[in-house]
């Protein structure tokens, strides 16, 4: 019998190649051919080719069938719909104004209209950056008149980006139920649908989405939505059991707003460009118009990508529309709240001491910014509509991790034509990519130091290898300035500890005077660059010489003289020490401001007494040097409210040269501003009164 070709697998047109060539030599009559210098070789290069693009897609076919490894929208969301689930749209833009009208005597008489109403559609345009859009209200909007000044005042009126269309099928085949709304761009939000018995009734029967079919019967008004192809949907009527069927001459309206989503936020100035009408038909002057913005546009979002997909298809088909697991609330939190980029949700049996009956509910907003109690209220409320009748959520703010790699970057100078610039903008851009992966859930899981490095390596041809380290971050914050106070943060992960856990240490994982690394000169020397010699003479000397691996920002201390900027760190045995800079040398001012706990992570700084901080804010960065060099995200009490931050690296890239590396060098932030930022932290967040917002 033949030989046959025993690579099945290869997806490389060289290897499939070779494998004819080994399949053809094992026939007598092509024993001793030249199949590279003859005729043949092109009849091979086709086999190959043709082999290669079958191979290729069926692979692609295969691949695309499947939920987790289809990278096609059109094939995620066919295969979504399968799970019952609906890729939420994109969403206009929305802002809140307010106006007044006024209006004129009725004829010669001295009464005013009793009613103006600004009829649905285009009303408002505004710019950002130069490029003008138009905002609309989808359903007519009516205002009485003061009958002593005659105007009519529109208060809080929120408008949406886009322009307002319509658009109808008459019904001539009962049988068909799907209808299609014929743009792209459709939030669906803004959807509305209604029903008239034939082309010329004024009679208008009002339909609403459909999302849980428990309490549809046949004579449900209701509708269906379907993502179909091209980011475009379809609305679906019902068959007579779930949902009214349509009747033969009916007309179907579908009113939607197209929008360009967040491309539109950020309007702050309105230019009316509709009409307003009273209840007498007369158009009121756009100079009898006065707008106010009472808030910007925002909250516009481009439509549900693939990865969201994935993530939320399936914890919407386990949810079921009701919250029993962890899993449910998380996904039933996203589809009451969608400002919600992240959630994560823990029974009160899991924190110390338990709270049973309760269920605790994180959220990290789009935006970044906390959530108002009265947000939290609201999101309480809509989620009792689907938990348990004994389980109460509770809402609370995630705790920030903020994680700053440190990467020294090596390649062979020989095999790249691209700068050192271009290198590291391959790196940089390999690095963005990885901190978008899981961006549908940033809580939980862990992040590899090999697998971060690994994709590094992985960016460029060129580069031979790379080392890393990571550090962590923190904020103490909410202390009152002026006040002396005690406050502890836990990072869950153990800090590189300057003494060996377990041997003369502390059973709290305090480190004593206990070598972890080798012996220097007389003195034992420690992670933090102390030998006890060193160590012995900063302390007498008042004189600090080296990095730690813990620091905490730059603040002024009330306790200082002259107010000194000051810095906090370790001395290497588990005490906060308070240092400052005095002719370009550090000093130690004060010990015992706090203590850290290597084996925990839980870093307590205090007491205290800050005067102010560099931004004003009553906030303090806390930097520290893990142990492992792997961050392990909810670790700690409440294990699942960690939502780590992946930050800007520092990178060095150096061709011909290894560079110093020194995994320990980290430089807190200065008071003046000059050194690096250790954490990018982000900027303050104030809301607004809750009377003057509509959000």
């Amino acid at each position: 019998m033949p030989a046959i070709p025993s690579n099945l697998t290869s997806l490389d047109f060289g290897e499939i190649k070779e494998s004819i060539k080994s399949y053809l030599r094992t026939r007598t009559e092509f024993t001793d051919y030249d199949f590279d210098g003859s005729a043949a070789s092109y009849l091979l290069d086709v086999l190959a080719y043709n082999t290669y693009y079958s191979a290729f897609n069926a692979n692609m076919a295969m691949n695309e069938a499947f939920l987790e490894s289809a990278t096609i929208r059109d094939n995620v969301v066919k295969i979504a719909k399968q799970l019952n689930y609906t890729p939420r749209s994109i969403k206009a833009a929305k802002a809140c104004v307010a106006f007044a009208v006024q209006t004129s005597f009725l004829g010669s008489g001295t009464t005013y209209p009793s009613t103006v109403t600004i009829p649905a559609g285009d009303v408002f345009v505004s710019a950002v950056d130069g490029q003008a859009y138009t905002f609309t209200v989808p359903q007519p909007i009516t205002s009485m008149v003061d009958q002593q000044t005659g105007l009519a005042t529109f208060n809080k009126t929120v408008i949406y980006q886009g322009n307002l269309l319509e658009y109808e099928y008459n019904v001539t085949d009962v049988k068909k139920r799907k209808y299609e709304i014929p743009v792209d761009n459709v939030d669906t939000d803004l959807l509305y649908v209604s029903i008239s018995p034939n082309a010329q009734s004024e009679e208008i029967d009002t339909y609403n989405q459909i999302t849980n079919i428990v309490n549809v019967d046949g004579t449900t008004r209701g509708y269906f939505l379907e993502e179909t192809d091209d980011l475009r949907y379809t609305v679906i009527f019902g068959d007579g059991i779930i949902g009214r069927e349509l009747i033969a001459g009916e007309v179907i309206r579908l009113k939607y707003v197209r929008t360009n989503g967040p491309e539109a936020n950020g309007c702050k100035k309105f230019t009316f460009i509709g009409r307003v009408t009273d209840n007498t038909g007369r158009n009121v002057p756009a100079a009898n118009i006065s707008i106010a913005t009472v808030d910007a546009s925002q909250d516009g979002e481009a439509g549900e990508d693939v990865i969201s997909i994935k993530y939320n298809a399936p914890r919407a088909f386990s949810a079921q529309n009701r919250a029993v697991t962890e899993s449910d609330y998380e996904y039933v939190t996203k589809l009451v709240y969608p400002q919600a980029k992240s959630v994560t949700a823990y029974g009160g049996e899991r924190v110390y001491p338990p709270v049973y009956g309760k269920v605790f509910v994180a959220v990290k907003t789009k935006s970044g910014a906390a959530l108002n109690a009265t947000t939290k209220k609201r999101i309480k409320n809509d989620l009792l509509k689907y938990s348990m009748a004994a389980i109460e959520p509770v809402i609370i703010d995630p705790t920030t991790l903020y994680i700053r790699p440190k990467t020294y970057v090596f390649f062979d100078g020989t095999s790249t034509n691209l700068s050192n610039n271009e290198l590291a903008s391959r790196v940089l851009g390999a690095i963005d990519d990885f901190n978008t992966q899981g961006s549908a859930n940033r809580f939980n899981g862990r992040i590899d130091t090999s697998a971060f490095q690994t994709m590094i390596d992985q960016s460029q041809n060129s580069i031979v290898g790379n080392q890393t380290t990571m550090t962590l971050g923190l904020n103490v914050s909410g202390f009152p300035f002026g006040s002396t106070f005690t406050q502890c943060v836990d990072f869950g992960n153990a800090i590189v500890n300057p003494g060996d856990i377990g041997s003369g240490n502390s059973s709290d994982g305090v480190a004593v005077c206990s070598p972890k690394f080798s012996a220097v000169k007389s003195g034992t020397f420690y992670s933090t660059g102390y030998t006890d010699a060193l160590l012995d003479l900063a302390v007498s000397s008042q004189q600090l010489t080296t990095n730690s691996v813990l620091s905490i920002s730059t603040f002024v201390e009330n306790d200082t003289s002259a107010l000194l900027p000051v810095n906090v760190r370790d001395n290497g045995r588990g005490e906060l020490i308070m240092v400052t800079k005095l002719d370009e040398k550090e000093v130690i001012l004060k010990s015992g401001v706090g203590t850290v706990n290597y084996k925990t992570g839980e870093v307590c700084l205090g007491p205290i007494n800050v005067a102010s901080t560099p931004d004003g804010t009553s906030r303090i960065p806390v930097t520290v040097l893990l142990d492992s060099g792997n961050v392990n995200i909810g670790t700690g009490v409440d294990p699942t409210i960690f939502n780590p931050q992946v930050i800007t690296i520092d990178y060095t890239i150096d061709g011909t040269s290894v560079p110093n590396f020194d995994p320990l060098d980290f430089t807190p932030i200065n008071f003046d501003g000059t050194s690096i930022n250790i954490i990018d932290y982000p900027t303050t967040v104030f809301d607004y009164p809750e009377f003057d917002t509509c959000f």
